[in-house]
């Protein structure tokens, strides 16, 4: 059972490393293949609740539009196998946008997911993820 475990471990870890490169592309039909089409059951950003999947990708799509760019760091990503085929996975991340008209967005983030094993990988049935923003120093050039 050990071994099944850190396998989970590794194969989610690992999925959530795409996860990230896809948000850190700001490609949101690849960002919404991480989430599963059969079995979604609900997802929470901050203290908006979607309880549909299309509703959170059509969500996330908008946000997404309004980015230039965005790079999410993580920082530490626990995953902890439930059974074979279910892991919980927590991380916090380091994360800036930089929006279309300029603005920055500095946080801390963090997520909280419930991954299940599909038959074409590892895939999001719930997400919650929440940031605080930190402050950002603008510098301009004279």
């Amino acid at each position: 059972m050990k071994v099944e475990q850190e396998a989970i471990k590794k194969e989610v870890t690992e999925q959530f490393n795409q996860l990230v490169a896809t948000i850190n592309d700001v490609n949101a039909d690849a960002w919404a293949s991480f989430y599963s089409k059969d079995e979604f059951m609900s997802a929470v950003a901050g203290t908006d609740y979607y309880a549909t999947r299309s509703a959170w990708v059509g969500q996330i799509t908008d946000y997404f539009s309004e980015r230039e760019r965005q790079r999410v760091q993580p920082l530490e990503v626990r995953v902890t196998a439930l059974t074979s085929d279910l892991a919980l996975m927590t991380s916090e991340e380091n994360s800036e946008m930089s929006m279309r008209g300029g603005s920055i967005f500095n946080s801390k983030h963090v997520f909280t997911m419930l991954w299940k094993r599909e038959p074409d990988g590892w895939k999001i049935l719930h997400s919650h993820e929440s940031w605080t923003e930190r402050q950002v120093k603008k510098c301009f050039l004279a």
